[in-house]
């Protein structure tokens, strides 16, 4: 049964959409000299902090290239060492002190040599290894005490700038930025500019959907791969769209949801039966999206047939954060994904609260092979890596 906002949310596209679709935003101008003023400003923080993190990342990249080389006990990678880092100077005297030691051993066969080696080994790799955490730790404490700045640095991440706004706020500022907008239109490297609010949303961005890989631990001890992405950027928003199963504790999964994924699955041929986990197919939703660049209350998730549209979601606009949803999905959202049929994002608002203002559509090129390749994984290999990777609790 469709809710309410369901219903209205269906009832205003027909009419409505095809004239919104590339629409510029009404408050985008507003929003975009705004994020330019501010950003001017918070990039001249951050430029401090890479000068101040700059060298830590050098420092340890540095010893990671000297822990490998004394792994390797062979010093040519890392010669000539610095006399002024202590660390350094102890490396360097263990590599002589061990290169007499393995010519002695040659000549005496001294078993007691090779202990004394090992020793030596062991006790220059804690030396270095103390000082990359400590190299760690300094650059951990600097952006610690950094996070609320680097939290207010995302909006500025790769955006696109009103040049303008940038050269009023850069007469009270300055910072690389702010070197970059006095130069003439189309010299300028590492920032983007443009005359005006509204032309940022000239600029697009399309990618196609990603190739998809099995499911594999992650460095980080996390389960990653079983996911397409497809991606969409139009001015300062970013749009992407995640095909992927989705997991949940069964413990925390109602009876109801259950056969409902049940159900969904075998229509799919998709074969999974895990101990611990409930499994469907599922698309995530992530846009840059913090504060309205319209009227808009809400967001719908939709296929981009205009005339008769299948909305996936609906959420509220304004949370002060990027937009983010996990989204189960019916049996024919997925043929529809296969299918290669796009899918889109509209903002809804208006004096009635029911008008679509502006709609994103992320692109479908590769959407439905990539769809494809995982729904086949899903079917056939995916049961079995869960079963080896994600283990049932005792």
């Amino acid at each position: 049964m469709r809710t309410a906002v369901l219903a209205a949310f269906i009832s205003v596209i027909p009419a409505a959409l095809a004239a919104q679709v590339g629409a510029v935003p009404s408050r985008l101008a507003e929003v975009e000299l705004q994020r330019s003023r501010t950003c001017v400003g918070t990039l001249a923080r951050i430029a401090v902090l890479d000068g101040v993190l700059e060298p830590l990342v050098l420092r340890g990249a540095r010893l990671r290239q000297i822990a490998e080389a004394v792994a390797l006990e062979d010093p040519s990678a890392v010669t000539p060492f610095e006399e002024a880092e202590p660390t350094e100077v102890m490396v360097r005297d263990w590599f002589t002190t061990d290169a007499a030691l393995a010519q002695r051993y040659v000549t005496t066969e001294d078993a007691g040599l090779l202990t004394e080696r090992q020793a030596g080994r062991e006790t220059i790799k804690t030396v270095v290894t103390d000082a990359l955490l400590s190299v760690q730790a300094q650059a951990d404490s600097a952006l610690n005490a950094n996070t609320a700045l680097i939290q207010a640095a995302g909006p500025c991440d790769g955006a696109i700038f009103v040049r303008g706004a940038v050269q009023e706020a850069c007469a009270d500022a300055s910072g690389p930025i702010c070197d970059q907008a006095a130069l003439p239109a189309g010299e300028s490297t590492g920032f983007r500019f443009v005359d005006a609010g509204e032309s940022v949303w000239e600029i697009q961005e399309d990618r196609p959907w990603t190739v998809p890989a099995p499911l594999q631990p992650t460095a980080d001890g996390q389960l990653g791969g079983g996911r397409t992405v497809g991606y969409a950027r139009i001015g300062n928003v970013a749009v992407s769209l995640s095909f992927s199963p989705l997991f949940r504790d069964r413990d925390d999964t109602s009876a109801e949801e259950l056969a409902g994924y049940d159900a969904v699955n075998d229509s799919l041929g998709v074969r999974v039966d895990h101990p611990a986990l409930a499994v469907t197919p599922a698309l995530g939703v992530r846009a840059a999206l913090p504060e309205p660049l319209g009227t808009e209350t809400r967001y719908g998730i939709h296929f981009g047939d205009i005339d008769t549209p299948d909305i996936l979601w609906t959420g509220p606009a304004g949370s002060g954060a990027p937009l983010e949803a996990a989204i189960p999905l019916a049996a024919r959202h997925v043929v529809r994904l296969r299918a290669g049929d796009p899918v889109m994002l509209t903002a809804i608002g208006g004096v009635d609260g029911n008008q679509p203002e502006y709609s994103i559509m992320v692109g479908n090129v590769n959407q439905g092979p990539a769809t494809a390749v995982l729904l086949n994984y899903m079917a056939t290999q995916m049961a079995e890596d869960l079963d080896r990777y994600v283990q049932p609790r005792g």
